[in-house]
């Protein structure tokens, strides 16, 4: 298992940039993460790992993300060069009063993991049980890859694309 922190995404149109991580007091705090195991993903917030006497981190806290809905995914090549890749992703919000979150994407033997989540209710704020659709992009990281085909998963739902060429 292997948790990931994203720290800069394209969600919508907007730019969004995560806050960083701190240790302070032997308490390691992580914004926001994401743990893939191979095919499960798990997102969660205020992450707070702690130092033990080996030196090692330990996970004291962390407040897990419901993930969202997706239906359908579908992988742009863009004619440019170096070549880039991104994904459109549309789905559903459990409710139309939580905010995506910022995707994770990891790679890993010609393929990508996409995890996306949504806020959570605050604990006096109530909302309309309706789901709300949305519809994201998100860039992954193609520089450096050789021609061939890739998988991406996004919460489940897969597609591929091709690399003409060597990017």
């Amino acid at each position: 298992m292997r948790a990931v922190i994203t720290c800069l995404a394209l969600v919508g149109s907007q730019l969004v940039l995560a806050q960083p991580a701190i240790y302070k007091e032997e308490v390691l705090t992580i914004p926001q993460g994401a743990v893939v195991d191979g095919a499960e993903t798990n997102y969660f917030e205020n992450i707070q790992l702690q130092m033990n006497d080996q030196g090692n981190f330990v996970l004291i806290a962390a407040d897990p993300r419901a993930l969202v809905a997706v239906d359908s995914v579908e992988a742009m090549v863009m004619e440019s060069l170096p070549v880039q890749v991104s994904v459109a992703v549309s789905g559903n919000k459990s409710v139309p009063c939580v905010d995506l979150l910022t995707p994770s994407v990891t790679y890993a033997d010609n393929s990508f993991v996409v995890t996306l989540a949504e806020s959570a209710l605050g604990p006096a704020e109530s909302c309309i049980a309706v789901i709300e659709p949305f519809e994201t992009s998100v860039a992954l990281d193609v520089e450096g890859l050789q021609a061939g085909t890739y998988q991406v998963s996004v919460n489940g739902v897969k597609t591929e694309f091709t690399l003409q060429v060597d990017n």
